[in-house]
């Protein structure tokens, strides 16, 4: 039983593939027309405009400097101006340009405050830049943000100036 099934498998298979062949290449005459198709594809010519344009030397986009925002006390957004819309525009520009660089955003806080309180306004601050920027049309695939609410002052804590100064965000391109 098994050796009958076992050939007229064989047959089936051999009726498919032999009746397959006789269709495409006998009565539609399309394995001529593959080869033919295959050997008119191979064939490539440049021309002499076509090699200058390989010469041509696209400038690379410069990598912006790393940018520090400011806050306000207790605020985890700020009003954009022209002067960061146009470092936003950059970044997007260098990071469509160079696709495996990556932006860091580090949001800050001043001493004043519970822990919980700062981390977590840091992190606002951090998150809203990051969303300021993918409106800018930044990728967000290259935006990491964290937060390192009053772990890493700039100024002095112990007056209102250094408060102002350690409440900030800071972009850095990798």
């Amino acid at each position: 039983m098994r050796t009958s099934i076992s050939w007229l498998s064989s047959l089936l298979f051999l009726w498919i593939a032999g009746s397959s062949y006789i269709y495409v290449c006998v009565i539609r005459k399309d394995c001529n027309k593959a080869k033919e198709h295959t050997e008119e594809s191979v064939i490539i010519k440049e021309t002499p405009a076509e090699s200058k344009k390989a010469d041509i030397a696209v400038p690379a986009i410069p990598k912006p400097d790393s940018h520090t925002i400011f806050f306000d006390f207790n605020k985890n957004e700020i009003s954009i101006s022209p002067e960061i819309s146009s470092y936003f525009d950059q970044v997007k520009k260098y990071v469509a340009a160079n696709p495996d660089k990556k932006i860091l955003i580090t949001g800050h806080s001043d001493s004043v405050g519970p822990d919980p309180a700062k981390e977590y306004v840091s992190l606002e601050r951090a998150n809203f830049i990051k969303n300021q920027m993918i409106e800018a049309g930044v990728s967000s695939g290259a935006i990491e943000v964290k937060s390192e609410s009053d772990r890493s002052p700039i100024a002095d804590n112990g007056t209102q100036e250094g408060r102002n100064k350690n409440r900030r965000a800071e972009i850095i391109i990798q």
